[in-house]
């Protein structure tokens, strides 16, 4: 099991943090059933990431250490999310490729500054994350 790094309460206030730091609407009360259920899972891995002291809320950016679980050269590899701005959004329909998966691709890259393949090599916990935070965007 992993060693709790942060504090519950910490962690929901790093989530919190990264929401208003970026606009993100994270009123639950607010959220239709649908909406509500996505939204919860993306907010409970951050913060068990969080917890896991593999995320750091910097500003508008999140500094996510990828878990043991990826390969090796991809494991412990601390990666900057910025803010998504207008390429990570002309990624979304610029690709020829019409699988959406792809496309979450090429939006986590413009966002990271990762190559596309990058996050192909992903454990599916790391990815997850990085899919989550671009869903965060992608829900307004």
């Amino acid at each position: 099991m992993d060693e709790k790094k942060v504090t519950d309460e910490l962690a929901e206030r790093e989530f919190a943090s990264y929401c208003e730091n970026n606009s993100l609407d994270y009123d639950e009360a607010g959220m239709n059933a649908e909406d509500l259920k996505g939204f919860l899972s993306i907010k409970k891995r951050f913060i068990k990431a969080c917890k896991q002291g593999r995320v750091e809320v910097d500003g508008r950016n999140i500094i996510y250490t990828n878990s043991d679980f990826s390969p090796q050269g991809f494991s412990g590899e601390k990666v900057t999310i910025q803010r998504p701005g207008g390429l990570a959004f002309s990624g979304m329909d610029g690709l020829r490729d019409t699988q959406n998966i792809q496309r979450l691709h090429a939006f986590c890259s413009a966002m990271t500054g990762k190559e596309i393949k990058y996050f192909t090599k992903l454990d599916i916990q790391d990815w997850q994350f990085y899919s989550g935070i671009a869903s965060l965007f992608l829900a307004d």
